[in-house]
């Protein structure tokens, strides 16, 4: 039996967010209200396939499937992760097509790595710790952790209530740095495990997601992804980038 994945097409519902009508949800609202015709007949499921070729329209305006783009981001420190209209990261990113969200969390206060997608399952597998995917941190500390931390690290820092986080490795950098590297994405989770240790920390960068890395692009640059790191991106969550980026 075969999965939706493998079906031809795209979903409805994800075509219109694609093509930045809504989210996902609201676009669902929108085909259960008759707004949205596909061929000229109204849909009535947000699961019809739409196939290359297919016409579709929204409130009468034909819509079209913008190009499927994936970029990394150098947050600066201090810059909030958000698209509400008016905010400084909506801007930054107001060149790329429709559809583009972050990929996973970075609070206020943590800059380096921030991806954007306007793939949905490149995105959701990204996310999902189901996938394992990596996500590196540099901490710069306030003195030099010893011995005992990074002992402490490997083998597992619980930070709330039946939550641990164990890092895959660990590693220093110079004499007030710490390389750490997760496959987990929860809340504030290296801040709450420098908490638990009772590291002072002086600022936190995520310098590595996946494969993907800041590799000479500088603090507040945007850089669209592709060739041979694009494809590794795609491949770690088990997807291949031409026949995903077609469908």
């Amino acid at each position: 039996m075969s999965s939706p994945a493998d079906q031809p097409g795209i979903r409805l519902n994800r075509f219109l967010a694609r093509c930045g009508e809504a989210s996902r949800r609201a676009c669902d609202k929108l085909i259960a209200s008759g707004l949205v015709r596909v061929n000229g007949r109204i849909a009535d499921s947000p699961g019809i396939r739409v196939l290359p070729g297919d016409r579709v329209e929204c409130r009468g305006r034909p819509l079209f499937l913008p190009e499927t783009v994936s970029a990394v981001y150098n947050k600066p420190i201090g810059m909030e992760v958000t698209l509400a209209e008016g905010s400084a990261l909506s801007a930054v990113i107001s060149g790329l097509p429709a559809g583009c969200v972050p990929v996973g969390r970075l609070d206020v206060e943590t800059g380096g790595v921030l991806l954007f997608s306007n793939d949905g399952d490149l995105a959701f597998r990204l996310t999902h710790p189901r996938w394992l995917v990596e996500r590196e941190y540099l901490l710069s500390l306030e003195s030099s952790p010893d011995e005992g931390v990074l002992r402490a690290l490997a083998k597992g820092v619980p930070i709330g209530e039946g939550e641990v986080c164990r890092p895959v490795r660990v590693g220093r950098s110079g004499p007030l740095g710490l390389v750490i590297v997760l496959t987990t994405g929860r809340y504030h989770e290296v801040r709450r495990m420098a908490a638990a240790l009772g590291l002072g920390l002086a600022a936190l960068e995520r310098t590595r997601y996946g494969p993907v890395t800041l590799s000479g692009l500088g603090r507040a640059r945007l850089r669209r992804l592709g060739g041979r790191v694009l494809d590794d991106l795609y491949s770690c969550v088990g997807l291949d980038r031409r026949s995903s980026c077609g469908r």
